[in-house]
Protein backbone atom coordinates (compact mmCIF):
# COMPACT_ATOMS: atom_id res chain seq x y z
CA UNK A 1 0.00 0.00 0.00
CA UNK A 2 1.37 3.29 -1.21
CA UNK A 3 0.29 6.32 1.50
CA UNK A 4 -0.46 8.42 -1.14
CA UNK A 5 -3.56 5.96 -2.44
CA UNK A 6 -7.10 6.75 -2.31
CA UNK A 7 -9.53 4.68 -1.31
CA UNK A 8 -13.19 4.71 -1.17
CA UNK A 9 -15.66 2.32 0.76
CA UNK A 10 -18.06 -0.32 -1.61
CA UNK A 11 -21.51 0.77 -1.67
CA UNK A 12 -22.12 -3.01 -0.92
CA UNK A 13 -21.12 -2.69 2.71
CA UNK A 14 -23.27 -1.19 5.26
CA UNK A 15 -22.13 0.21 8.41
CA UNK A 16 -24.01 0.81 11.89
CA UNK A 17 -22.49 2.06 14.94
CA UNK A 18 -23.55 0.41 18.19
CA UNK A 19 -22.06 1.63 21.21
CA UNK A 20 -18.65 1.89 20.65
CA UNK A 21 -18.26 -0.62 17.98
CA UNK A 22 -18.89 -0.12 14.05
CA UNK A 23 -20.65 -3.11 12.30
CA UNK A 24 -19.75 -3.64 8.60
CA UNK A 25 -22.63 -5.71 6.87
CA UNK A 26 -21.70 -6.77 3.43
CA UNK A 27 -24.81 -6.49 1.08
CA UNK A 28 -24.15 -9.80 -1.19
CA UNK A 29 -26.48 -11.68 -3.62
CA UNK A 30 -25.52 -15.08 -1.42
CA UNK A 31 -27.87 -15.77 1.47
CA UNK A 32 -24.45 -17.27 3.19
CA UNK A 33 -22.57 -14.37 2.84
CA UNK A 34 -25.33 -11.72 4.01
CA UNK A 35 -24.55 -13.62 7.22
CA UNK A 36 -21.03 -12.07 7.58
CA UNK A 37 -20.31 -9.06 9.79
CA UNK A 38 -17.00 -7.28 10.55
CA UNK A 39 -16.74 -5.54 13.70
CA UNK A 40 -14.79 -2.53 14.28
CA UNK A 41 -12.99 -1.48 17.36
CA UNK A 42 -12.58 2.41 18.30
CA UNK A 43 -9.95 2.74 16.00
CA UNK A 44 -10.77 0.95 12.90
CA UNK A 45 -14.14 2.18 12.96
CA UNK A 46 -11.92 5.93 12.78
CA UNK A 47 -9.53 4.70 9.94
CA UNK A 48 -12.82 3.22 8.04
CA UNK A 49 -14.45 6.72 8.52
CA UNK A 50 -11.88 8.81 7.49
CA UNK A 51 -11.82 6.90 4.16
CA UNK A 52 -13.82 8.80 1.64
CA UNK A 53 -12.29 8.59 -1.67
CA UNK A 54 -11.10 11.96 -1.82
CA UNK A 55 -8.38 11.73 1.60
CA UNK A 56 -4.69 9.95 0.75
CA UNK A 57 -3.89 7.37 3.33
CA UNK A 58 -0.91 9.32 4.69
CA UNK A 59 -3.57 11.36 5.61
CA UNK A 60 -5.76 9.00 7.25
CA UNK A 61 -2.17 8.00 9.35
CA UNK A 62 -1.54 11.66 10.13
CA UNK A 63 -5.22 11.77 11.94
CA UNK A 64 -4.57 8.77 14.25
CA UNK A 65 -1.46 9.86 15.05
CA UNK A 66 -2.86 12.88 16.04
CA UNK A 67 -6.14 11.51 17.35
CA UNK A 68 -4.63 8.28 19.31
CA UNK A 69 -1.21 10.08 20.50
CA UNK A 70 0.61 7.26 18.72
CA UNK A 71 3.76 7.10 17.10
CA UNK A 72 3.86 7.68 13.30
CA UNK A 73 5.27 4.42 12.55
CA UNK A 74 2.94 2.41 14.69
CA UNK A 75 0.20 4.21 12.98
CA UNK A 76 1.31 3.74 9.75
CA UNK A 77 1.91 0.13 10.07
CA UNK A 78 -1.51 -0.32 11.54
CA UNK A 79 -2.90 1.35 9.49
CA UNK A 80 -1.58 -0.56 6.32
CA UNK A 81 -2.66 -4.03 7.80
CA UNK A 82 -5.84 -2.71 8.23
CA UNK A 83 -6.50 -1.15 4.71
CA UNK A 84 -5.33 -4.34 3.58
CA UNK A 85 -7.59 -6.33 5.47
CA UNK A 86 -10.86 -3.84 3.83
CA UNK A 87 -9.48 -4.42 0.72
CA UNK A 88 -9.58 -8.24 0.74
CA UNK A 89 -13.01 -8.74 2.13
CA UNK A 90 -14.23 -5.73 -0.42
CA UNK A 91 -15.56 -3.45 1.74
CA UNK A 92 -12.78 -0.01 0.12
CA UNK A 93 -11.13 -0.03 -3.39
CA UNK A 94 -8.31 2.01 -4.38
CA UNK A 95 -9.26 4.65 -6.44
CA UNK A 96 -5.92 6.68 -7.14
CA UNK A 97 -2.35 5.88 -6.47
Amino acid sequence: MDLDSVYARNDRVVSRKIIDELILVPIRQSVAEMETLYTLNEVGARVYDLIDGKRPAREIVEAIVTEFDVAFETAESDVREFISQLLQIESIREIAS
